[in-house]
């Protein structure tokens, strides 16, 4: 789906994901003045002033209270609300789940393999876990699931995951098997889908059922009470698998012993329910964020978004198909100053779309540092020839000033500044850059037929690190990649990483692969959005939210007896 905020889909369904406004219930960063400018990365006021609880550590106490907008239904894989998606991991359980690393970690499956030539897949399902209801979990229940998810007349938010598989089936009770299309090495990576269970739903419409609204799962949490409009009720599972997990303390997970979650209408203000301390936790819009820093009553902890923002380069361009005038680009922009001066605290820079400091990518480090001098020195090795502080070359018979045109789209203030300071920091290059402003449509469009210089642009990465989507030579013209860019090693490289099994080989492809990208600079990466979530002090415990999970670790927060 193409997002208001910049997103470019695929030319059929097409077009890149460039993402034009806040995403719709996504935790997005905002300007928190000072301290965020400083750097931290979280910000924990617990200190700031007097408490007024004797924490002596976790306890079996308390209601967490969170919000959510009025659900279309609580079945996690048939709901298109945002808010219903995140708070069903109190109920439903996946397979695997992504750690803060991007990782693939056990939760019902304990361990999986694939198959040498990489198209099957074999998940082994941990043993003695019961629904809520005391039947047994069983790899049926994953079977069923995903018959759901892949139903033609299902509009499931996971049916994403299921895009390369051609086939599923329970081997048996403990055994799930899926055959692939293709190869793809991060097929576990994708296995995060909620289960549900086959035997609750035998002889109903799945689509249509009462029982959708009052779910039973495997997890830490059990449904108790739905009623409409005004909260969704959830009580501490007694009996949940994995609660021995918190036994160094002598005490059973989860230790929060109801979460309650309050419907708010169109018209209610969530931050006024969090101020009077109705609500425990929520996420801000970036525009939000001011009022809440300095404050002593409140723990904030902020994390890398899945937003990525970059300037598409139009190989097919006279000028830009130099190599030369790409690399002199990269090393002309100071991703650094455009943070600091335009986004404090707001973003971290990134060549690629793989989040920084995950495991595949274990660096926050960009490939080009601002170098005014060394981006003239190339361009000169290259022919171009400076007058009156712009480069100029002939090309085709003709004398050819380095001037470009940077689309973007006229709605959105914060990239009509970047580009403004891209301006700036190129002229001072000798480049020169005409801003073209235009309406999202016409956005759209250029980068379509290819009608443009260069594009600032963003897209919303995808929970594996498969960067094929920007970079594969198979996506010019029918996918994202709208720079035309086509290099044979990189696309061999992409595709010895989805077929290696072993991450350490896989990582080593990725890094020769980045090295290649990077030097051929096809499009400029520029930062990833940070997000934020915000949280109410009387929660204790570790508070470690990613873009994978706001909610992670849920099970070990606490709330200290008054």
């Amino acid at each position: 789906m193409i997002r208001e905020r910049y997103t470019l889909r695929k030319r059929a369904l097409l077009v890149v994901v460039l993402v034009i406004a806040s995403i719709v219930f996504s935790a997005c960063s905002i300007d928190l003045s000072r301290l965020l400018e400083e750097g931290n990365n979280d910000y924990d006021f617990l200190n700031n002033g007097v408490d007024d609880v004797l924490d002596t550590g976790p306890v079996k106490n308390g209601v967490l209270n969170l919000f959510s907008t009025e659900p279309d239904t609580l079945n996690p894989i048939l709901t298109s609300n945002a808010y219903v998606k995140e708070y069903s991991c109190f109920v439903f359980e996946s397979l695997v789940r992504l750690d803060g690393n991007q990782k693939a970690v056990p939760l019902l499956a304990e361990s999986w393999e694939g198959s040498d030539d990489g198209l099957v897949w074999t998940f082994y399902l941990k043993e003695n876990i019961y629904w809520h209801d005391g039947i047994p979990f069983s790899a049926e229940d994953v079977e069923f699931t995903a018959s759901v998810i892949m139903n033609a007349g299902v509009n499931s938010p996971y049916k994403t995951c299921f895009e390369n598989v051609e086939s599923f089936l329970a081997q048996d009770s403990r055994t799930f098997k899926v055959l692939l299309k293709s190869p793809n090495s991060f097929t576990p990576e994708l296995m995060t889908f909620p289960v549900i269970p086959k035997h609750y739903f035998l002889g109903e419409d799945i689509l249509t059922t009462p029982k959708n609204n009052s779910p039973i799962g495997t997890g830490p949490y059990k449904f108790a009470e739905y009623r409409q409009g005004e909260y969704i009720r959830l009580t501490c599972n007694e009996n949940w698998w994995n609660k021995d997990d918190g036994i160094e303390n002598g005490i059973d997970l989860p230790y929060i012993q109801e979460v309650n979650i309050k419907i708010y209408g169109k018209n209610q203000s969530v931050m006024n329910a969090f101020q009077s301390q109705q609500v425990d936790v929520i996420t801000l819009d970036r525009t939000n964020w001011t009022g809440y820093s300095g404050r002593s009553d409140i723990i904030l902890k902020k994390y890398v978004s899945n937003e990525f923002e970059f300037v598409a380069f139009n190989l097919s361009n006279k000028i830009l198909k130099e190599r030369e005038v790409r690399t002199a680009i990269a090393y002309a922009v100071d991703r650094e100053q455009i943070i600091s001066s335009i986004l404090p605290g707001e973003a971290v820079a990134s060549d690629l779309p793989v989040i920084p400091d995950t495991w595949l990518n274990d660096t926050n480090v960009v490939s080009y540092e601002r170098d005014v001098e060394k981006a003239k020195q190339i361009l000169s090795d290259a022919g171009w020839k400076e007058s009156n502080g712009i480069f100029y070359k002939r090309i085709n018979g003709v004398n050819t000033p380095l001037s470009l045109e940077l689309m973007v789209n006229d709605d959105n203030e914060v990239r009509l500044s970047v580009a403004e300071m891209i301006k700036e920091q190129l002229k001072e290059a000798g480049i020169e850059i005409e801003i073209k402003k235009v309406k999202w449509e016409d956005e759209l469009n250029g980068v379509q037929s290819g009608k443009f210089d260069m594009a600032l642009i963003g897209c919303t990465v995808a929970s594996i690190p498969d960067i094929s989507f920007l970079y594969s030579s198979a996506q010019i013209g029918t996918g994202l990649n709208i720079s035309g860019y086509s290099n044979e090693e990189v696309d061999r490289y992409l595709t010895l990483i989805l077929k290696e099994k072993d991450p350490s080989m896989k990582k080593a492809y990725f890094i020769n692969m980045k090295e290649i990208i990077n030097r051929d600079v096809p499009c400029l990466g520029l930062y990833f959005y940070n997000n934020m979530v915000i949280y109410n002090k009387r929660l204790r415990g570790e508070f470690n939210p990613s873009i994978w999970g706001k909610y992670y670790d849920f099970t070990r927060w606490y709330i200290p007896v008054e």
